[in-house]
């Protein structure tokens, strides 16, 4: 569903989250191969732990978090039934 999409963070700061310090990401994903002419974008954002954040940084798979957070909250938690309405 989202293998075409290139997620890249888009900017970051710190925020203070329950007392604790974390990442605000805000991040934008392009899908420019499955309609010719088209761009089709998703921008976001979510918090992750500082140290998760430069952790992914540092291994070069920042989109890769990006893109399950985004794919996490499409199709919901299963520990919480949540979904995101497609109608």
């Amino acid at each position: 569903m989202m293998s075409n999409y290139i997620f890249e963070e888009v900017s970051s700061r710190y925020i203070t989250e329950n007392g604790e310090q974390v990442r605000l990401v805000n991040y934008r994903g392009k899908d420019e191969q499955t309609i010719p002419n088209t761009v089709l974008n998703i921008d976001g954002s979510f918090t992750m732990p500082v140290k998760d954040f430069f952790e992914a940084g540092v291994s070069g798979n920042l989109s890769e978090v990006i893109r399950d957070k985004v794919v996490e909250r499409i199709v919901g938690n299963k520990n919480t039934e949540e979904t995101v309405d497609a109608e």
